[in-house]
């Protein structure tokens, strides 16, 4: 959903333009930290809800679409590595993403390791016919960078209402 500053137009990496325009980025500005999060329409659980109203080829469509962001975010990160240089990936906890074959080869090369975050620790809010209140939303990170990890891997203790996220 971050748009591109020059067009406007979102960093979708299914167009090799963009593909092209972020790996000449990362090479010529060498960012400390690279922070992913592809688009996870494909991998959500709420998603399954969906799956049932469309066809085989939708189904396959929206998914083939999801991976090769996905992909190409390893893809990414990998080089960022290979730099001496840092990423953090975030993704719904839940995310089917997290068992695609690609990932967990990824996770296994680099020798990595997945944290889970709950949002309203850090604050996440929302608001729905009852008022505002925290979100709960476990989120998942991977990064090499074990500070920021360290950092990320904070759980709810309880104690306060939360919004859940689904019906807009």
């Amino acid at each position: 959903s971050t748009v591109d500053p020059d067009d406007n137009q979102p960093w979708d990496f299914n167009i090799p333009a963009k593909r092209r325009k972020a790996l000449r980025l990362l090479f010529t500005r060498r960012t400390l930290l690279l922070i992913g999060s592809p688009m996870c329409s494909a991998f959500s659980q709420i998603q399954n809800l969906n799956w049932a109203r469309m066809t085989e080829q939708e189904r396959s469509k929206v998914k083939e679409y999801g991976r090769t962001h996905l992909k190409f975010c390893l893809k990414l990160y990998a080089l960022q590595i290979e730099m001496g240089l840092y990423f953090l990936h975030e993704h719904p906890a839940g995310a089917s993403s997290w068992s695609e074959p690609e990932v967990k080869r990824f996770m296994k090369k680099y020798k990595l390791e997945r944290v889970v975050s709950d949002m309203c620790v850090f604050g996440t809010m929302s608001e729905d016919e009852q008022g505002q209140a925290l979100v709960k939303k476990p989120t998942a990170f991977l990064s090499n960078a074990p500070r920021v990890s360290e950092r990320l891997s904070r759980r709810c203790s309880g104690g306060h209402r939360h919004i859940a996220l689904i019906g807009g």
